[in-house]
């Protein structure tokens, strides 16, 4: 028997704009854009086909230990194994990426959607749109923090190349066009899996 396809919340949006959708992962993703953004450029990507699962309670340290061979200090994400772990409580993280059944983390996949927002101007595109310090001595790479983009409740993560940002997968298309307004000035161009993938 066939396994059932799954597709985000964004998949009708991305064909509209004729992007190239085939399927990955038992997910139907927009992997390419006519034509991708340049590669110096600003880019947003849709990431709601990565796995995404919640540790919580009283093993949460013990289980991150467990995936990440160490202690992962609060609001910072650990990188490693095809996989980030975004520590925002004592006893709560997010892993976005596989897991094994075995750690007791719960599936949450279908309530979140990730963004990847790109580029040089990804902080002022951000700055436009929320009054959270995004600067990097208060955010440092590889840190987490959550807060609102127009209303809606966000978790931001900062990498060295991008910000991730997580939200709830019923308001993603709202928060997509906000974000694609904000960087309207920036040249900001929506882009599939594969511009991201290949980068650098």
């Amino acid at each position: 028997m066939t396994p059932p396809i799954a597709r985000g919340p964004l998949l009708e949006r991305h064909r509209h704009l004729e992007a190239t959708v085939d399927v990955l992962d038992g997910w139907q993703v927009a992997v390419r854009y006519p034509p991708p953004p340049d590669r110096t450029g600003n880019a947003l990507v849709d990431l709601s086909h990565v796995p995404t699962f919640e540790v919580n309670g009283s093993e949460t340290d013990a289980t991150l230990v467990s995936l990440c061979g160490a202690e992962v200090p609060l609001r910072t994400i650990h990188s490693g194994d095809d996989r980030h772990v975004y520590r925002l409580a004592p006893s709560r993280a997010i892993v976005f990426g596989n897991v094994s059944p075995s750690t007791g983390a719960i599936d949450v996949t279908g309530g979140w959607t990730s963004l990847a927002l790109i580029g040089p101007d990804a902080e002022r595109i951000l700055n436009k749109v929320t009054a959270v310090d995004l600067r990097e001595r208060t955010l440092q790479m590889n840190s987490c923090c959550q807060g609102p983009i127009f209303g809606v409740n966000t978790l931001f993560g900062r990498f060295a190349d991008r910000f991730e940002l997580h939200v709830c997968s019923d308001s993603v298309e709202f928060f997509w066009d906000v974000l694609m307004d904000a960087g309207a000035e920036f040249g900001l161009r929506p882009a599939g899996i594969e511009w991201m993938s290949g980068r650098g």
